[in-house]
């Protein structure tokens, strides 16, 4: 077992989901691939082992475990693929699109998904992403620039961040502590 696989099983059990062997191999070739393109590319600045496996998959699965059941879900501005990546190896059955205006990272993501059904790149802008979801994420872009543009294409949005969002028609917002950062939450809103 790798040392990212053990950092992994712990981060995995303390946010209290469960995965498969399948499912941890995903979450490896995911990591190793992130490894040799954040060489060449700035795919993400996080670079300790501990922090990668705690920032970038534990939060998103701790994602996965606050949403409910999901059919289509849209990660906007996925950059590495936090947490759409993740939500794709953990919901099989959810169709997740990754929409990344940046080139490179969307070369990326395709890679990465190659062997993922449920995934489908977009390599534009939001505002240009022609699709509709039930759900949209949001972790590393402004929510103010990008929810009006997700305004009657998502019923609902989870943002990972400090702030409550603005923009946009979304209200009714709740939040829930991130579980390694005291300033991070997970906000939820819904179409208004």
């Amino acid at each position: 077992m790798t040392e990212f696989e053990r950092l992994l099983r712990e981060v995995l059990a303390a946010v209290g989901v469960s995965a498969s062997a399948k499912q941890l191999a995903q979450f490896c070739a995911h990591y190793e691939l992130l490894e040799r393109w954040n060489r060449r590319i700035n795919l993400t600045g996080i670079r300790s082992l501990r922090e990668i496996a705690h920032r970038h998959f534990g939060e998103s699965a701790f994602l996965h475990r606050e949403l409910p059941p999901v059919r289509r879900l849209v990660d906007v501005g996925s950059g590495a693929g936090f947490p759409g990546l993740p939500a794709a190896v953990l919901r099989p059955e959810c169709e997740v699109t990754l929409v990344e205006s940046k080139l490179r990272k969307a070369a990326f993501l395709r890679e990465v998904s190659r062997s993922m059904s449920n995934v489908t790149v977009a390599p534009c802008r939001v505002a240009e992403w022609q699709g509709s979801a039930d759900w949209a994420v949001l972790r590393a872009v402004a929510p103010s620039k990008v929810l009006p543009d997700l305004e009657g294409r998502v019923a609902r949005v989870a943002v990972l961040g400090t702030d409550r969002p603005e923009g946009g028609r979304f209200g009714h917002w709740k939040h829930r502590a991130s579980p390694w950062s005291r300033t991070r939450k997970l906000w939820t809103g819904k179409a208004l």
